[in-house]
């Protein structure tokens, strides 16, 4: 059964999945329109979210094996979530007609190729450029990936700007990739200037005086990214002085970005923090497409770009 609605101010989620008793869930949005993360909890298989909503957003449920669910979100909307907890991709979100064509696009891709999936993703923006759910179709399928696809990105979303020429966030995302720089090995880095959490200035000199600097992106929201720049404090203390860490989080909340420094403990690296996400100016300037993502430069030039954590130590440490 679909749901009905709620009032005019606020989305609903209203969910059962099987093969999950209890446990909890996190949300967050890729648009910026929720302040941090959000948690939701499970009851007997069963939970709802109500969150205010002025307007369209993207929402992204963060389950417990680090799968994620977009669900698309519009005030006085609400929707029903259904599925098994052993096989999430086959989760079904219902209600409202953008996450009921989400729906479809998951099965068609299900069980494609890497190529049908780039194939099916530029049909679906194509056939529906002034949807909601073809932001994020740009965003998964073309540029948070470890080779992006910027050229049919900017194609697309400059047939999305013709259907949303008001879309502020399309145009924001549009600046970002043009804005985009390519960093191979033995690349220099390109020109910045930006100010760290605690309004202090960082440039280009600032990554590239040191012997060694990593620079590490990552997001409140992705636990792989958090360990990433816990690891690299803690060998940038180990190591005393030799490598210098620079991280550039992703959260559009500076205190959210705060909080989870304090909670872990991450201390003497310095942190940009802009509020602006994925369209952030040093990310999109750095060349950084995934997260976590990470850029290795020694003595000025770029040796290695977007290595595992494991990678990242054994390079480090050599």
């Amino acid at each position: 059964m679909v749901s009905c609605g709620t009032d005019s101010r606020h989305f609903e989620i209203d969910g059962r999945l099987l093969n999950l008793n209890q446990g909890e869930f996190y949300v967050y949005s890729p648009d910026g329109n929720l302040k941090g993360i959000d948690t939701i909890k499970v009851q007997a298989g069963r939970f709802t979210y109500k969150v205010e909503c002025k307007k369209e957003m993207t929402l992204m449920i963060v389950f417990p094996n680090f799968t994620e669910q977009p669900v698309f979100a519009a005030p006085g909307k609400s929707v029903d979530i259904k599925g098994d907890a052993s096989h999430l991709k086959e989760m079904k979100v219902k209600g409202t007609k953008p996450n009921e064509l989400m729906n479809q696009l998951r099965e068609q891709i299900a069980n494609a190729s890497p190529a049908e999936i780039q194939k099916y993703a530029r049909q679906f923006v194509e056939d529906h450029p002034e949807s909601i759910v073809s932001t994020y179709v740009v965003r998964n399928f073309f540029l948070q990936k470890e080779r992006p696809d910027f050229a049919t990105a900017r194609q697309l979303i400059n047939l999305m700007l013709e259907h949303q020429p008001k879309n502020n966030g399309l145009k924001s995302l549009q600046q970002s990739i043009n804005n985009r720089t390519t960093l191979t090995t033995n690349s220099r880095i390109p020109k910045f200037a930006a100010y760290d959490i605690n309004g202090k200035p960082v440039n280009n000199a600032t990554l590239s005086t040191a012997g060694t600097t990593v620079v590490v992106a990552w997001a409140s929201w992705n636990y792989n990214s958090i360990s990433m720049l816990q690891s690299m404090a803690l060998l940038q203390k180990e190591m005393k002085g030799e490598v210098k860490v620079v991280n550039i989080c992703l959260d559009y909340s500076r205190a959210e970005c705060r909080r989870i420094l304090n909670s872990r403990e991450i201390e003497d690296v310095i942190t940009i923090c802009d509020g602006k996400s994925i369209d952030g100016d040093v990310y999109n300037l750095l060349g950084m497409s995934n997260i976590p993502d990470n850029i290795v430069i020694e003595n000025g030039k770029v040796t290695a770009t977007n290595l595992t954590i494991e990678q990242l130590n054994k390079k480090l440490r050599k």
